[in-house]
């Protein structure tokens, strides 16, 4: 694909997708929403490909969405009563049902949307230098990007409601103590360290990735009962495959040799 607004790198089985404005601190256009949409669905259909990673270039993630924007589209409102179609569910819907795997190297300011977007992702890893923000009562609108779902389950309802409602920039440390990263790298280590959970991640037997990822995010809406049910239907699936045989017969050797 080619675009100047995302970069697209695969290799060994791990796809970086790089927010690439950074003379705007990555913040969101509509050509990047629409690349990145590209980028993304392309990674999904790559046979090739097992584990995506989403950053930005420079010294920010996503500086949230253009304010300029929002003014215009406001200006126009008054002038035609036509709504703003800048923002949809696409591209969040894309990265909510995500199939594979997906990390965030968050390594920089994510404010907005590009907080949002991060909180779809499977795993999150901030640089030092990493910090993130819901702005959205500050300039009069509401969580977007499926955060509202995503959030409260990360971190717990009341410490979503601090940040949502008071805007607040929450710093790096923060963040991880609360469960919205996991972990935190110096910046210059933070684009290696994601590879490497990224090729161990790629590593494993697919449709065991596969299966965990969705039956992770499946059991978010499912009772103690149903999810016990989805589990043992996974479980005996993934028996089936003969990636499990391989990967039980691997781990045995491994075993005796030791």
């Amino acid at each position: 694909m080619e675009s100047e607004t995302i970069r697209y790198n695969a290799k060994e089985g791990v796809v970086v997708i790089t927010l690439n404005r950074p003379d705007a601190l990555n913040a969101l256009s509509e050509e990047m929403r629409d690349s990145l949409k590209e980028a993304l669905l392309k990674a999904a259909n790559d046979e090739t490909v097992r584990v995506v990673i989403l950053t930005g270039e420079g010294r920010a993630f996503c500086a949230g969405a253009d304010l300029k924007r929002f003014k215009t589209d406001y200006e126009h409102f008054e002038r035609t009563g036509e709504p703003s179609r800048f923002y949809d569910a696409s591209l969040p819907r894309v990265l909510a049902f995500y199939p594979k795997p997906i990390l965030a190297a968050v390594n920089g300011p994510a404010v907005g949307v590009g907080m949002t977007m991060s909180l779809a992702c499977d795993i999150r890893l901030g640089s030092e230098s990493a910090s993130f923000s819901c702005p959205f009562t500050r300039i009069g609108l509401t969580p977007e990007f499926g955060s509202a779902y995503f959030l409260p389950r990360l971190v717990g309802h009341s410490k979503a409601a601090e940040w949502v409602l008071t805007s607040r920039m929450i710093k790096a440390p923060e963040a991880l103590s609360t469960g919205l990263i996991s972990e935190i790298r110096p910046d210059v280590d933070l684009l290696d360290e994601t590879r490497k959970i990224a090729l161990a991640i790629a590593a494993m037997p697919e449709a065991a990735i596969l299966s965990a990822k969705k039956l992770l995010r499946q059991a978010m809406d499912l009772s103690l009962s149903e999810t016990l049910e989805e589990e043992t239907r996974v479980f005996q699936n993934c028996q089936k495959e003969h990636s499990h045989y391989v990967a039980v017969t691997r781990v045995m050797e491994q075993i005796r040799g030791k």
